[in-house]
């Protein structure tokens, strides 16, 4: 149980089910964890052959992100994509923060990547354009993941054509363009696929087709445009060093797919393809 006067959670507990879910749901077996709790596959007790992702977070070690987790569950709720994965339920109990998502037994993306080295061009171009398909969905409801990487995408099935899904929200953001210039300034993301001006402070959602330029990059060679021994070093080069297409691995590349590359990793985010505009490019 919890109650309506719970410390930083009172919030939440009007939008979350107080009910204990292990009356709703049956847990299986662990799939994920970490130091924020565990994710395990379940079946509501009405219906044992639809399966579902439940993540339970551990409230101990949210109470000081529950901002975080409130525009998580809210983005969550607010989407509806077939290349995102979808959320189901929220539940909250003495212990854990429990999110029901739906379930995808393909494995990560990037699993896959590291076991091909690289993709041909048409298998790039089937799994990139459902990931701008994904992205467009999200900015035209205003909200940029800030994250985006193979690691946060899941397979729907163990199928090689599988569709994909976005995963893990927690460090989108809803942002106004009420001004048509609102700009963000936390400095978030995964150094191999951050864009520039996410290191510079000041961005707005271009900076997810950066980071899918950077994926489209490592689909087509095998490994990312801007490298470095440490954190520090990778920033400089993302910042400073030029596009390169080194011969040995780009020769045979098209040109029409070296040229959306080079359009989704302008460093000038005014230049940058847009994700709409990029499924309109000739390459796909």
């Amino acid at each position: 149980m919890v109650s309506s006067n719970d410390g930083v959670f009172s919030n939440i507990t009007n939008t979350f089910s107080t009910t204990d879910i292990r009356t709703v749901y049956s847990f299986e077996k662990m799939i994920g964890g970490g130091h924020f709790g565990t994710v395990r596959t379940a079946h509501l007790k009405s219906d044992p052959e639809t399966k579902y992702a439940i993540k339970s977070i551990l409230r101990e070690n949210i109470e000081k992100d529950i901002k975080l987790l409130e525009e998580e569950l809210f983005i969550l709720a607010k989407v509806d994509h077939p290349n995102i994965v979808k959320f189901h339920q929220s539940f909250i109990d003495y212990r854990y923060v429990h999110i029901v998502m739906e379930f995808c037994n393909g494995g990560e993306l990037f699993d896959r990547i590291v076991a091909a080295q690289k993709f041909d061009e048409r298998v790039s171009a089937d799994i990139m354009s459902q990931m701008l398909q994904g992205i467009k969905h999200l900015h035209e409801h205003n909200i940029v993941h800030r994250d985006l990487k193979p690691e946060n995408y899941l397979m729907e099935t163990k199928d090689k054509n599988s569709e994909i899904k976005l995963i893990d929200f927690g460090l989108s953001k809803r942002w106004s363009t009420d001004d048509g210039a609102a700009k963000m300034h936390t400095v978030v993301g995964t150094p191999y696929y951050v864009a520039p001006e996410v290191l510079r402070g000041e961005y707005d959602k271009m900076c997810d087709v950066w980071s899918l330029g950077i994926i489209l990059y490592v689909f087509l060679c095998g490994y990312p445009p801007f490298e470095g021994d440490n954190n520090k070093e990778i920033f400089k080069n993302v910042l400073k060093s030029k596009l390169e297409f080194d011969p040995a691995d780009w020769d045979t590349v098209s040109k029409e797919a070296k040229d959306l590359v080079s359009k989704m990793l302008n460093k000038d985010p005014k230049k940058r393809l847009s994700a709409e505009d990029c499924l309109s490019h000739e390459w796909f």
